[in-house]
């Protein structure tokens, strides 16, 4: 039922300065006191020149980041949690809440852009490093001139981009697509005056949706595709080729597609001339040409399409030694993860916990010689009364690392990096890498002043 207005005071005549202020146990003002803004602050501020516009500050900027990754949603949905949640503004930064936007969304790529995947270790290094500092088990003495302490944990994944699973014959459909639109782009300034390519546009779209329609396609079925759609695909570069010669002009963006589409053509027909599914720098992306396939040998997945990291567990804290879209052998990083160690802690660790990649007989040497124990499985034949080289009690510690992947994959975006660009896809790694450790340190400083508020509670009561 219908009631007249009483003249009573209702929510939405509330401001939020009249009853509202930040509760500082809430756990975005948690977060945000344990990052490192200052130091940050000095690293950002040196990429900048003194005039010109003001950028946003470095809070703004990683507390956006960090708030995506947390949140999991895209840049868009960032500025509109921001502009309805003050503990989010509060996290960035801002003195007092407001209703508009802090930022444009475009601007969450620059931030990614500026923010670098080394950026974001030296800050991940500097908030984690007091809290996982660990205690030194074997001082230096005159024989040993280092140090050693703690347990490292290292091991590889691969953090999947978001494209679509690629086979040939659709790489080609699509080049064939793109091409046939660089073509209308170059025409377009002609229009009228010139005709335009012939290109088989129709006939190729429908070659394609009539293949992708067959359930299981016969190996001879997708041999005959595969040819038809290179000779339209030849066709459409050749035309590019004539049209740029006679004065047609590309954009920068248009160029890059273009040379992308003649490496993807090349590879293409090398691979359907040797009767071969395998080509160096071979491209499964279009939009997204530096991802590379990622042999992984799992069951769920053989293959993976991405960035492949290589990681370091401290203390329940990871650290990122290696991001790259290129395939590589994880055993030749123990050396640069045992150096990163001992720039981080002063010392070199006591023992490391390894999978059969790292355990390579240069490896086992290089451990021996810095008295550090490498616990994995031994060279060889096993034997029956031989010990495997590793307990049980060290097998569990070490599937650690895989919880921590599997957190990651999980619940801050590793499963599906949405950045597009090489660089901006290396910093979300690392900016869900930092989230994570921010995410524990906050919990464990949490739980810390429980016991000790609980403690005391319990203290007085006992007294009296």
């Amino acid at each position: 039922m219908y009631r007249k207005d009483d003249g009573q005071l209702h929510m939405f005549d509330i401001t939020h300065s009249d009853v509202f202020t930040l509760n500082p146990e809430n756990r975005w003002m948690k977060r945000a006191r344990l990052v490192p803004w200052e130091m940050a602050e000095d690293k950002y501020s040196h990429m900048f020149r003194k005039n010109g516009r003001p950028a946003k500050d470095v809070r703004m900027a990683l507390g956006a980041l960090l708030i995506k990754e947390y949140l999991q949603c895209s840049d868009e949905e960032v500025v509109e949690q921001i502009c309805e949640n003050p503990y989010l503004q509060g996290f960035i930064g801002l003195k007092s809440f407001t209703n508009e936007p802090p930022f444009d969304p475009s601007l969450m790529v620059w931030f990614r852009k500026r923010m670098s995947s080394k950026f974001m270790s030296e800050i991940n290094e500097a908030m984690c490093k007091a809290e996982v500092q660990p205690e030194v088990e074997k001082p230096a003495d005159d024989d040993d001139d280092e140090p050693h302490g703690g347990t490292m944990i290292i091991d590889a994944t691969c953090a999947p981009a978001d494209i679509k699973y690629p086979t040939d014959t659709g790489l080609i459909a699509e080049g064939v697509a793109k091409s046939d639109e660089l073509i209308d782009a170059l025409q377009e300034p002609f229009k009228g005056e010139t005709p335009r390519p012939r290109t088989y546009r129709e006939k190729s779209r429908k070659l394609y949706t009539g293949f992708a329609r067959i359930r299981k396609p016969s190996k001879k079925i997708i041999r005959k595709t595969k040819g038809k759609l290179l000779n339209y695909f030849k066709r459409n570069l050749g035309e590019i080729q004539k049209m740029l010669g006679n004065g047609g002009i590309l954009n920068t963006k248009q160029a890059e597609l273009y040379q992308v589409l003649l490496m993807l053509y090349s590879q293409q027909r090398e691979m359907y001339a040797q009767k071969t599914r395998s080509v160096e720098n071979r491209i499964v992306s279009i939009s997204q040409p530096h991802i590379r396939p990622i042999v992984r040998g799992k069951a769920a997945s053989a293959v993976e399409f991405g960035a492949k990291v290589n990681m370091s567990v401290v203390n329940g804290y990871v650290f990122l030694d290696e991001i790259s879209y290129d395939a590589y052998y994880e055993g030749r990083l123990l050396e640069t993860a045992i150096m990163n160690y001992r720039d981080r802690f002063g010392m070199l660790p006591s023992k490391i916990l390894v999978d059969q990649a790292y355990t390579s007989r240069e490896n086992r040497r290089m451990c021996k010689e810095l008295g550090i124990a490498l616990m994995g499985k031994p060279l060889g034949r096993p034997r029956k009364e031989a010990k495997s080289g590793i307990s049980r009690e060290d097998i569990g510690s070490r599937n650690e690392i895989e919880g921590k992947f599997g957190t990651l994959k999980t619940c801050y975006g590793w499963n599906r990096v949405r950045a597009r660009l090489p660089e901006t896809g290396k910093t979300a790694i690392a900016v869900s890498a930092f989230a994570m450790n921010l995410a524990r340190m906050a919990k464990f400083l949490l739980h810390y002043f429980r016991n000790q508020y609980f403690g005391r509670k319990f203290e007085a009561l006992s007294v009296s």
